[in-house]
């Protein structure tokens, strides 16, 4: 007997209504939550000095002119935190609700925040690894330093490959 494969993610449609299911394991959700719990704590962090991290999260808008980039930060930095802390504590939330069947429904506005925030992780986790746009990662050598963080890319990658195409209906 053949077993189906149940995505991640993917998206059921009943009398013209479309609603998607999370289809992560306790082991699954637990990594995803730690994850956002770190990016949250990474994104509240009123240190001096915002981490290097978060660079590409928090692109630089003007690079070109400190004063206007200065005006910027002091106009939107705050609204930004704000919005992302949002959205994590949302899904963050959505992974501890479980389900009996071992699946969440969710709404599309759920759905766009889980790949928004796991997208967020994967941008801070690529940061890190030193990811470019057209960069491949894969797993490193055995003993590699960042051998769980390209792991966790990955997973990540992957993860978020399926929610896109549960939103554009491919799955």
């Amino acid at each position: 007997m053949t077993r189906r494969f149940k995505p991640p993610v993917y998206a059921t449609t009943k009398r013209g209504v479309t609603h998607w299911r999370l289809n992560l394991g306790p082991d699954e959700r637990a990594v995803v939550g730690q994850l956002l719990g770190e990016l949250r704590a990474l994104i509240t962090d009123e240190s001096d000095r915002p981490s290097p991290l978060l660079q590409r999260l928090f692109p630089t808008a003007y690079p070109d002119d400190a004063e206007k980039e200065a005006e910027y930060q002091r106009l939107m930095r705050e609204e930004l935190v704000a919005s992302r802390v949002h959205q994590v504590d949302a899904v963050s939330a959505l992974l501890t609700d479980a389900s009996g069947d071992d699946t969440t429904p969710l709404d599309e506005a759920e759905v766009v925040a889980l790949m928004q925030s796991v997208n967020a992780v994967r941008v801070v986790l690529g940061t890190m690894l030193d990811v470019g746009e057209d960069d491949e990662v894969g797993v490193g050598e055995v003993g590699d330093e960042h051998e769980m963080e390209r792991q966790l890319y990955g997973f990540l990658s992957w993860l978020l490959d399926w929610i896109v195409r549960s939103l554009q209906g491919t799955t």
